[in-house]
């Protein structure tokens, strides 16, 4: 698949989670490993939504995942069921085989998380990291200028 350089992209690209129960603890805030996960279904749906390239076809056609290497997150405020959690992506650079992003959660406004991550582009087959094609560069470069635009890089 060939990526169209003039389509335009909503950047940063934001998804609402709201808050179910299977993410709470007894108490009804979110279990803290289960942001984690949040941040996994924010890069598909990324990938799928903002980047025209569905993160099955990079994993089941194309044999390339993009496992997380590293993480950071810091909580400002907790967040409670039935909340309507939203996490935007920005992505803050692009190697030769890694991203590096930087995920923020608001709930109405209010930022309740930043989270930073380097996300490695990475054959599945063999399980090593791979240099990214042109394509899949070209994607990450239009989004990055597009959410540079609109001046929320």
């Amino acid at each position: 698949m060939k990526y169209d350089a003039n389509s335009t992209a909503m950047a940063p690209f934001t998804l609402g989670l709201p808050v179910r129960f299977t993410h709470t603890d007894p108490a009804g805030y979110v279990f803290f490993p289960r942001y984690f996960e949040m941040l996994q279904a924010v890069v598909e749906e990324w990938f799928t939504q903002a980047l025209d390239l569905k993160y099955a076809d990079l994993v089941l056609d194309l044999k390339l995942g993009l496992p997380t290497a590293q993480t950071e997150c810091k909580f400002q405020a907790p967040c409670r069921l039935g909340e309507p959690l939203e996490i935007s992506l920005y992505l803050e650079h692009i190697g030769n085989s890694s991203i590096r992003v930087r995920f923020v959660g608001r709930v109405e406004g209010e930022q309740r998380l930043e989270a930073k991550s380097a996300l490695v582009v990475t054959n599945i087959t063999n399980g090593r990291p791979s240099p990214m094609s042109d394509d899949l560069r070209a994607r990450f470069e239009k989004y990055q200028a597009d959410c540079e635009a609109a001046g929320s890089a």
